[in-house]
């Protein structure tokens, strides 16, 4: 039997399905610790959010101030403003792995592999363009995946992850459960709580205050890696990939 394009696309198809599920548990830890490694992330980051935004809703209720009229409010805003535009790289990242596992899920059904066993079968046999193609994206698809995963994996748990993991410590203390309640007590009781309160938010404001060029310094670095992941994910890796399978020439 001769070797065709269509015949050496079509054994390429079997062995890709054939030989990639080897991959699959590199591809299986690194897209879920990536998650939970993400979602680490986020929810030290909104904690902070949250914790800044109670003092400073609490500091115009009560109408804390530093520096004259320079408002604690307006103070934080630099924190809130990080927190909230680093929570929407997070989002982007994690919905990007997310796609990621969707993909893997499909190309590991055993419906989606029997499809492209017979289509390659098919295709030996009759030789068409169009099945051609579509196994063509079926290799991509199936290759792609572990192939990207296994270069994610290892770079992220010798560069990517041990960043990520210092940082998250680094953050973790600014997480504060700020509880500020007004009970329904008497007269004087509710003019001590009033004054327990302001006491406690204007402590709360001076140590976020203290810790801002920390805090922003913190989740800009912690931004540049997961960019760098998402990068790496998105557009450098997908580029290299696109680059080998074009220049790849089956005469």
């Amino acid at each position: 039997m001769k070797l065709t394009k269509e015949i050496i696309i079509s054994i390429a198809a079997l062995i890709a399905f054939a030989f990639t599920p080897l991959f699959n548990k590199i591809s299986q830890n690194y897209i879920d610790n990536s998650l939970k490694q993400a979602a680490v992330s986020y929810a030290i980051t909104r904690s902070i959010n949250a914790a800044v935004s109670i003092v400073q809703n609490s500091s115009v209720s009560l109408g804390v101030g530093i520096q004259g009229n320079v408002a604690i409010g307006e103070a934080l805003d630099p924190i809130n403003d990080a927190t909230e535009r680093f929570s929407d790289l997070l989002t982007l990242s994690i919905w990007t792995l997310g796609a990621e596992k969707v993909l893997f899920e499909l190309s590991n059904l055993p419906l989606f592999i029997a499809i492209v066993i017979v289509l390659a079968l098919i295709n030996i046999y009759f030789k068409s363009k169009f099945l051609s193609k579509l196994l063509i994206l079926m290799i991509v698809l199936k290759i792609f995946i572990p192939f990207s995963s296994a270069v994610s994996f290892y770079s992220d748990k010798y560069l990517f992850s041990p960043q990520i993991q210092k940082i998250n410590k680094e953050l973790k203390p600014y997480v504060k459960e700020i509880k500020i309640e007004q009970k329904n007590q008497s007269f004087w009781d509710r003019i001590k709580q009033k004054a327990t309160t302001f006491e406690e938010i204007k402590a709360y404001a001076a140590y976020y205050l203290s810790n801002t060029a920390k805090i922003i310094n913190a989740l800009i670095n912690l931004g540049s890696i997961y960019l760098g992941k998402l990068l790496l994910n998105i557009l450098i890796l997908p580029l290299i990939f696109v680059y080998i399978v074009k220049n790849i020439r089956l005469e």
